[in-house]
């Protein structure tokens, strides 16, 4: 499962540029390439492709983590106009896009581009998609976390998934929510700008910092309920940690970062 989503996905990709390519010639608006990537802060900056170290402290392992990513949304002021660019999964192994036949491609116009993207963060950097977009200043970046539909994944019901022990016992970690998040750079100011040439940025989940005891999830509080030897933590778990599920739904949110490569 680790490489057959994101094949998929960059595949699909791939078609989708061509059929830019092909259905924009006489687009008079300037573009340039626009790379983003999911990363985390367990990987070595200097070895982004290695596997991920798991030890997150003394107590804590992580064997996996993944998340399902349905949508990609970013607002451009171009031209005066609020311009919104959409990468959607509704269906996968479809591309589709939408022009209002005016000439120009404008804030009006909409691409999107069918998922899903289910990442494996423990895998290291990973490019989620490199596309053609208007030259311009994207104030904003928002991507949807929804559960996966894919009835042969791991993460079908799941948004999140995350595997691992804490003191010594094996934990399951799953929600299903379905919410935006927007993500910025940590200066507030700075905003995406693509110019002719190639702009990359990263989707960075500060692991570390999602499971710190102070300021993060401090898994001592979770039990082992119906004592099977596995500490369950979801909505829905048997044993009784349906609120620190929330927690750490949360506290994910709360630690993710842009960054400008």
């Amino acid at each position: 499962m680790k490489n057959e989503f994101l094949s998929k996905a960059g595949a699909l990709l791939f078609a989708g540029l061509l059929m830019i390519s092909c259905s924009d010639n006489d687009d008079p608006a300037t573009r340039g390439q626009l790379s983003i990537s999911i990363d985390n802060s367990l990987v070595d900056a200097s070895a982004k492709s290695a596997v991920a170290a798991k030890d997150i402290n003394a107590d804590l392992s992580l064997s996996e983590f993944w998340i399902n990513i349905e949508e990609f949304e970013l607002e451009i002021e171009y031209e005066g106009e609020d311009y919104e660019m959409e990468t959607e999964s509704e269906t996968e192994g479809e591309y589709e896009e939408e022009w209002d036949d005016d000439g120009f491609y404008d804030f009006e116009d909409e691409i999107e581009l069918e998922g899903p993207f289910e990442v494996d963060l423990l895998a290291g950097s990973v490019e989620l998609m490199n596309i053609s977009v208007p030259v311009g200043e994207f104030e904003e970046l928002e991507f949807k976390f929804d559960k996966s539909m894919n009835q042969e994944s791991e993460l079908f019901g799941k948004s999140i998934l995350v595997k691992g022990s804490y003191a010594g016992t094996p934990f399951v970690f799953w929600h299903d929510f379905n919410e935006e998040v927007e993500v910025d750079f940590e200066d507030v100011q700075q905003n995406i700008v693509i110019t002719e040439g190639t702009e990359s940025i990263t989707i960075n989940f500060d692991i570390t910092a999602i499971f710190n005891h102070d300021f993060g999830v401090d898994l001592s509080m979770a039990t082992d309920g119906n004592g099977d030897g596995t500490i369950e933590i979801s909505p829905m778990d048997e044993d009784g940690n349906n609120g620190l599920a929330d927690t750490i739904k949360e506290a994910i949110k709360k630690h993710i970062e842009l960054l400008d490569d």
